[in-house]
């Protein structure tokens, strides 16, 4: 007897919890994206640097604070990313050593927005019609295994 109001109250608890302080819809979300944030044949990108990331400044408060600038390594490959407001959003990437890969833009929804190459200095540009949330993925020749940076809100 003692358990079924010990069920019942843990019930009302949650649901109390819920009305009053829910999760909110984009922890849930980059939840999910953890859990499956890349695959076991991929190599995940640590980012070195994001200056999104970087003390605020005053032209960032204002709205003004120009391109988004991050870095990445895995695998002895550096890439290098500008990040320029939109519509159209553009990246600008470099990669060292260069390298010859596809860099494939992907939404959190698994679909890819934008496909590019990399050229014989490992640079390449894309263009996003709209930002989200989003990750590189750069494929490599075999044996090498793909790349994955982790997810950006851009």
């Amino acid at each position: 007897m003692a358990e079924i109001r010990d069920d019942q109250l843990m019930a009302e608890l949650r649901r109390i919890a819920n009305e009053v302080d829910a999760v909110p819809d984009e922890v849930t979300a980059y939840g999910k994206a953890a859990l499956g944030w890349r695959r076991m044949d991929a190599d995940l990108a640590e980012l070195l640097t994001d200056s999104h990331l970087g003390p605020v400044s005053a032209a960032t408060r204002a709205g003004d604070g120009g391109p988004r600038f991050l870095a990445f390594k895995a695998d002895g490959l550096e890439i290098d990313l500008e990040i320029s407001d939109g519509p159209p959003i553009v990246m600008l990437g470099q990669l060292a050593p260069p390298a010859a890969v596809t860099v494939d833009v992907q939404r959190d929804d698994d679909t890819v927005e934008a496909t590019g190459e990399s050229d014989e200095l490992g640079r390449f540009r894309i263009e996003l019609p709209r930002g989200g949330k989003l990750r590189l993925i750069l494929r490599r020749e075999p044996p090498a295994p793909q790349i994955e940076t982790s997810w950006l809100d851009i």
